[in-house]
């Protein structure tokens, strides 16, 4: 995360934003989105997108609001199955297996695919039994000191543990707000999910906390496939190898991060980038 990206000439705004390694061109994939289509009823959200996600790398997704990222990515573990009158087409992979086949169970696929939501949603619950929760249900710890192992590991990944080590039986929702998030992440990771999906993961955070979560999804990527929908062009910059420019349901562009802020192909990747519109 060292590596300086000059913004496009002519920006609106000139910030020096950052971004890791550009992804390695035998990296296999994760997941695979063709020509995925979402209705809300008669509306139409998304018109055929594909878009791959390279396994332990993180895949930005950026562009203006309603511009169907955070549609997209809710279709990678199923949640908009969620909301009533949604009707999904295309085909959706993970591991080349059609996660929208009937004989999927959604709950294992979820396990397996996790979500991090905008603001975090800490359970009412202690801070153990937030990341105890999922376990107990998917039955992941034989013992309770299995289940103390899963949650403290879960914690110092969530780079959490030091900081609240002393008050696991307290609520997680008396926790501020970037401690929240990381809580959340802990959460998400404590069933071993292969994917982590982050949904604007850092819009309810003040700069400090954000700059903490970005550190951590830094780290994070080493183990998992992370996916993250984010309004800030420096965030996209600064934790993703790989971006994908999302406009009026369809993705533009798609490629390493460093070259779609340095020199993107689509006159609207180079106009969102620079502040023109979005």
């Amino acid at each position: 995360m060292d590596k300086v990206i000059p913004m496009l000439q002519n920006a609106s705004s000139i910030v020096p934003t950052t971004a890791g390694t550009a992804p390695k061109p035998a990296q296999p994939l994760k997941m695979r989105g063709q020509d995925v289509t979402v209705h809300y009823g008669p509306k139409r959200a998304l018109h055929g997108v594909s878009l791959d996600v390279q396994e332990k790398q993180v895949t930005a997704l950026i562009g203006p609001s309603g511009c169907g990222k955070s549609t997209f990515l809710r279709c990678l573990n199923r949640m908009n199955d969620t909301i009533d009158g949604t009707k999904v087409g295309g085909k959706i992979t993970l591991d080349n297996e059609d996660i929208y086949d009937p004989a999927i169970d959604v709950v294992e696929l979820r396990a397996r695919v996790g979500m991090v939501f905008q603001k975090p949603n800490p359970f009412p619950k202690s801070i153990f039994d937030n990341v105890a929760y999922g376990p107990r249900i998917h039955g992941l710890a034989r013992s309770k000191s299995d289940l103390e192992e899963i949650v403290v590991t879960s914690l110092k990944r969530a780079g959490l543990f030091e900081e609240i080590k002393d008050r696991l039986n307290e609520p997680g929702t008396g926790l501020s707000g970037g401690q929240q998030q990381r809580l959340c992440i802990a959460r998400a990771i404590a069933v071993s999910p292969e994917v982590i999906l982050m949904d604007e993961p850092c819009s309810a955070l003040d700069p400090i906390a954000t700059a903490r979560v970005e550190e951590l999804i830094d780290e994070l990527k080493r183990a998992y496939t992370i996916v993250i929908v984010t309004h800030s062009m420096q965030q996209a910059a600064r934790v993703s190898q790989v971006t994908a420019m999302f406009h009026l349901g369809n993705v533009v562009e798609v490629g390493p991060t460093e070259k779609m802020f340095q020199n993107p192909d689509d006159k609207r990747t180079q106009d969102y980038i620079t502040g023109r519109f979005g």
